[in-house]
């Protein structure tokens, strides 16, 4: 029985280690993953057809489609950071040799293929709104990522912008969100 006594905080210490190992590790983001019961494209962006930070051109299989990336929204051209969005998506698609991978969601009301869009990376795929999120370059559009497989991965790739205050972070108050930049610019 003394050896048991003597033995106890030994067993006590492994077992708290073996605990703290099974915990999931909430400092590391989640990545996104391309879900498996979607069909997806390997497409080529259209040179020249990025329009801002979440829209652009591909084409695939000899189609030409224009993509709303699912789940974020970027500043305009014309607030703050809007062109540096823009910029920025541009850089990670230059990246990828302008190849994608396209995750079709649904269609928006002007018809656009709302769509999770991937690209190749050493380390494997790598979600192009994550990236964009992780960078502050765009804000996570809670109100439209129902559909998004990754909304999840959005929600973690925010936080890491916002704690780092990166992009539209660095704004006063995370600058003015682009929705209501519309609202209050329709004409």
């Amino acid at each position: 029985m003394q050896k048991f006594l003597n033995a106890l905080p030994l067993i006590a210490i492994v077992a708290l280690i073996w605990f703290y190992f099974q915990q999931p590790n909430n400092d590391k983001p989640k990545l996104a993953k391309r879900p498996s019961e979607t069909t997806s494209q390997r497409c080529e962006v259209v040179e020249g057809s990025i329009y801002d930070g979440d829209t652009f051109r591909v084409r695939c299989s000899g189609k030409e489609q224009k993509i709303r990336l699912c789940g974020i929204d970027a500043p305009e051209t014309k607030q703050p950071l809007g062109i540096e969005s823009r910029d920025y998506l541009r850089s990670l698609v230059a990246k990828a040799s302008n190849k994608v991978i396209v995750i079709e969601m649904d269609r928006d009301k002007y018809n656009r293929t709302v769509a999770e869009v991937l690209f190749d990376t050493p380390e494997g795929e790598q979600s192009v709104q994550e990236e964009m999120l992780k960078a502050g370059m765009v804000y996570h559009y809670k109100q439209f990522s129902a559909n998004c497989h990754n909304a999840d991965v959005f929600d973690t790739a925010e936080d890491i912008g916002r704690s780092q205050k990166l992009g539209v972070w660095q704004l006063s108050g995370g600058g003015q969100r682009p929705w209501d930049y519309r609202k209050q610019n329709k004409s």
